[in-house]
C-alpha cells in the first residue's frame, strides 16, 4: 500500500483480538494501529493481530512504547508494516526513530532472515516492502523543531497527536479550542509545504471534510474500545429500554 499518494482510513486498536482485527479488516479499513503504548498487547497477541491484518489485506502499524531498539526490532520481525513512535520531543528523537527502521549503515536495526517477516528463512520473502516510519507530533518541543524534523527523509507520515497537544496547551481534551486548532493548522501547513503526508483523528464527516480540504489524506476513525461501547450504548437507547425499579 502506498501511504504517500492515496487517501487512507484506519483505526486505533487497544483491545488485542484477532477476531476484531479480522472484522475491521473486512470492513474496508486500509490500516490498523496496534497500540503497545496504551493498549494491552504483548508480543503474542501482537503477532496474531498482525496475521489477521494480512489475512484481510489491511496494513498493520504498531505504536511502540518509545525509542526502544529491541521492541521496535521485534515488532518489525513479527511482520508489522510500519511503526509509529510516540512522545518524541527533539530533532534527535525523530532522527533516532528513523534509524531504528533501517539496517546498517543507514540505521541501527538488526537483521535476521529467519524471523516471521522474512518467511522464517524462505528466500521469496526477502524482498518484503520497506516498513513505514510514522512519528507523532504531540509535544510543543517537537512543534518548535518541526521545520528541521520535516527534513528527515526517513519519516513517511506525521500524525498529529491532538489530545497530548491539548494537555500541553492547557486546554485538556478541548478539541475545538482555538489554541489547539491553530497549532494543528500550522503543523498541517508545514507538512504540506514539505510534501510530507499528514494524519489526524476525526470523529465525524464534518471534520473529515475540513481536514481533507486542508490537505490531510490519512484519517484515523477513533478507537476500537470507544466504538464498541458507543454501538452497544446506542443499541439499548434506540430500543428505549428502561431498567425495572
Amino acid at each position: 500500500m502506498d501511504f504517500n499518494h492515496k487517501e487512507l482510513h484506519g483505526i486505533w486498536r487497544i483491545i488485542p483480538s484477532s477476531s476484531i482485527t479480522e472484522i475491521i479488516g473486512n470492513s474496508g479499513f486500509d490500516f490498523q494501529i496496534l497500540d503497545c503504548e496504551h493498549g494491552s498487547y504483548d508480543f503474542g497477541t501482537l503477532e496474531n493481530d498482525i496475521r489477521a491484518c494480512e489475512l484481510t489485506n489491511c496494513e498493520s502499524i504498531v505504536r511502540v512504547s518509545g525509542l526502544n531498539k529491541v521492541e521496535v526490532q521485534r515488532c518489525l520481525d513479527l511482520g508489522a508494516n510500519g511503526i509509529i513512535f510516540p512522545q518524541l520531543c527533539s530533532f534527535d528523537d525523530f532522527e533516532i526513530a528513523t534509524k531504528l527502521m533501517e539496517y546498517g549503515p543507514k540505521g541501527i536495526r538488526g537483521y535476521n532472515p529467519f524471523v516471521r517477516a522474512f518467511g522464517y528463512g524462505n528466500p521469496k520473502h526477502h524482498t518484503r516492502n520497506r516498513p513505514k516510519c510514522l512519528t507523532i507530533i504531540e509535544t510543543l518541543d517537537a512543534v518548535k523543531e518541526l521545520d528541521r524534523i520535516l527534513t528527515l527523509k526517513g519519516i513517511d507520515i506525521i500524525y498529529i497527536g491532538s489530545y497530548d497537544l491539548s494537555a500541553q496547551l492547557g486546554c485538556v481534551g478541548q478539541m475545538d479550542n482555538s489554541k489547539l486548532l491553530s497549532v494543528i493548522d500550522i503543523i498541517i501547513q508545514k507538512c504540506n509545504s514539505a510534501s510530507k503526508s499528514v494524519s489526524v483523528m476525526i470523529n465525524n464527516k464534518s471534520q473529515y471534510d475540513v481536514y481533507k480540504s486542508k490537505g490531510v489524506s490519512i484519517f484515523l476513525h477513533g478507537i476500537d474500545s470507544f466504538k464498541i461501547q458507543h454501538i452497544f450504548n446506542d443499541t439499548i437507547k434506540n430500543m428505549q429500554i428502561t431498567p425495572e425499579p
